[in-house]
């Protein structure tokens, strides 16, 4: 067999364990995914080399019999704690290791993303692709902290034939697709997220996606984010796409008009070549991207809230309102894990709100389904369900439209508005476990998500809400009187900036949710009593605390 100068120089980098273009970074390690011979080995296809004779702008090896994984680490300044395991493709007869492994390795590095290059073993059913993908994924797992990433933030990566095998892994959970071999594949082998580039091997004959592969992908499988060119195959991708639209599983998907089949991550001149922006735009909306500070509050928050301790404030460990609201989006997403968003809040809606706290506009909050209580005359609660609870009067609008997109003027909130409710927010008092709580602790906690008691809806053409008269009593003691009008600029300003704020955040707020204005008038400690709130032509809410 002729060798040429360029795959000598290949063959002498560590057995093709560590060959690389002249832009990538050395791996910093090299592991075996099995400790003795991998499952279902039909043969030895050995030895390991670099293909010949093929015309193409990168080189290919073949005869991999032994699988590894190569870690290539971010410069530490850079690092984000997100990991990617990439899967070259090669029709599953070889692997692209060059420029569909060790050139993205090199471009996720560079992005602060620790790459995990999987070299599956070729020429082998797909079958050993997905055991060796697997078996990886474990293994990057338990070894987590020994590269500073989080075992949370774990993705992959799969180009063309490694795109079939980052499906499989997606769909399958604790399925192995082997026998166990010890403690790491108790571990999970499904990653958090799945970016598949020019996928193939995924559509059986006559249309649809691989009947096996198929009837794995349910709402359990990760996001999923998909780039094709039209000129190319892009039936998998299409095809794929519309099958985690009906299993309702977050989809991103990028058809371009043109650029043919194993592009990777090099240039083109063509509009594809912004793939990767939108790549690190969509790991970064789903959180992946997050620092680790707001990705180790969010848990120690989390742990000590479930586990009823002594609650640390964010506001000690990275003060940015930004990194605050990082924080609660990170919350919100664990929460929507069990339960569904109702809505929106506002907080410090007042000049004097804002003033007191140093900020120039409203805060926002996410409520939660299971936090709304519909109003009726004799409603009873418990002052301590979810903690200590406070007592706050606020204006609610129930949205029309799905919102997505800002809102350019007073009127266009208003037009968006479908009914005005009274609405009474019982907040959870953190300071008793918390201390003393500065505006980003209130931010990053999402504070005000427990429990809101909603009445009956009024059309907005009815009712002008900044002249809408508010009182508060409690065993017919006054509390506080107010109107809707003390709000910031009023109240359909207020609205159009809340609803822009929380847009610009990356939520989509669907029709019929509820915005509640923010506190209007004094919060209240949850005393029990027998509780009165008038709002005008709103009507009234009552209701007792026990």
């Amino acid at each position: 067999m002729k060798i040429n100068a360029f795959s000598i120089l290949v063959l002498t980098v560590s057995a093709l364990s560590l060959a690389r273009t002249a832009s990538a970074g050395e791996a910093a390690e090299v592991f075996s995914v099995w400790p003795g011979t991998p499952p279902d080995q039909p043969k030895d296809v050995g030895p390991e080399h670099v293909l010949e004779g093929r015309p193409r702008p990168f080189y290919q090896i073949t005869g991999v019999s032994k699988p590894t994984v190569s870690v290539f680490l971010p410069p530490v300044e850079r690092r984000t704690g997100a990991a990617v395991l990439v899967c070259p493709g090669g029709g599953l007869q070889r692997l692209a290791i060059e420029h569909e492994g060790l050139e993205v390795a090199d471009w996720l590095t560079s992005q602060g993303i620790t790459a995990f290059l999987l070299k599956y073993r070729v020429p082998a059913p797909g079958q050993s692709g997905i055991q060796d993908a697997q078996r990886a994924m474990g293994l990057i797992r338990v070894r987590a902290a020994d590269w500073e990433i989080d075992p949370e933030n774990l993705g992959v990566i799969g180009f063309s034939a490694g795109g079939m095998i980052a499906a499989w892994i997606s769909a399958l959970e604790s399925d192995r697709q082997y026998a166990a071999i010890d403690a790491t594949d108790k571990i999970s082998a499904r990653p958090d997220f799945a970016a598949l580039i020019y996928p193939g091997g995924l559509r059986q004959r006559g249309g649809g996606i691989v009947e096996a592969l198929a009837t794995r992908i349910t709402s359990e499988a990760p996001p999923f984010f998909l780039v094709h060119a039209f000129d190319d195959g892009c039936q998998d991708s299409l095809e794929l796409a519309l099958l985690l639209k009906r299993a309702r599983v977050p989809t991103e998907l990028h058809i371009y008009h043109e650029g043919g089949h194993g592009f990777g991550v090099r240039p083109t001149g063509l509009p594809l070549d912004d793939w990767q922006e939108r790549f690190l735009e969509w790991t970064g909306a789903l959180g992946f991207l997050d620092s680790a500070s707001a990705r180790n509050y969010e848990r120690e928050f989390s742990s000590a809230l479930q586990a009823g301790k002594h609650l640390p404030a964010f506001s000690t460990a990275a003060p940015t309102l930004q990194e605050a609201y990082t924080v609660q989006k990170r919350l919100v997403r664990r929460q929507l894990r069990n339960d569904r968003i109702a809505g929106f809040k506002g907080a410090a809606a007042t000049r004097q709100a804002q003033a007191s706290m140093g900020i120039d506009g409203p805060l926002t909050g996410v409520l939660f389904k299971s936090g709304r209580l519909e109003a009726t005359d004799s409603m009873v609660l418990s002052s301590v369900d979810a903690g200590p609870t406070m007592v706050e009067t606020e204006i609610g609008f129930i949205t029309g439209v799905d919102i997505s997109y800002g809102v350019l003027t007073d009127a266009q909130a208003r037009d968006a508005v479908a009914s005005i409710v009274p609405v009474i927010e019982l907040p959870v008092n953190y300071t008793p476990r918390m201390g003393p709580m500065k505006t980003t602790d209130t931010v990053a906690v999402n504070v005000g998500s427990a429990r809101f008691i909603v009445g009956a809806g009024v059309n907005p053409s009815k009712v002008d809400p900044d002249k809408l008269q508010i009182r508060i009593e409690r065993d017919a003691t006054l509390l506080h009187e107010t109107e809707g009008g003390t709000v910031k600029d009023g109240q359909w300003a207020n609205l159009r900036t809340l609803l822009n704020q929380i847009t610009s955040q990356g939520y989509v707020i669907r029709a019929g949710s509820l915005i509640i204005s923010g506190a209007l008038g004094k919060v209240h400690a949850g005393e029990p009593g027998n509780y009165t709130a008038e709002y005008g032509e709103l009507g009234q809410i009552r209701f007792r605390l026990e």
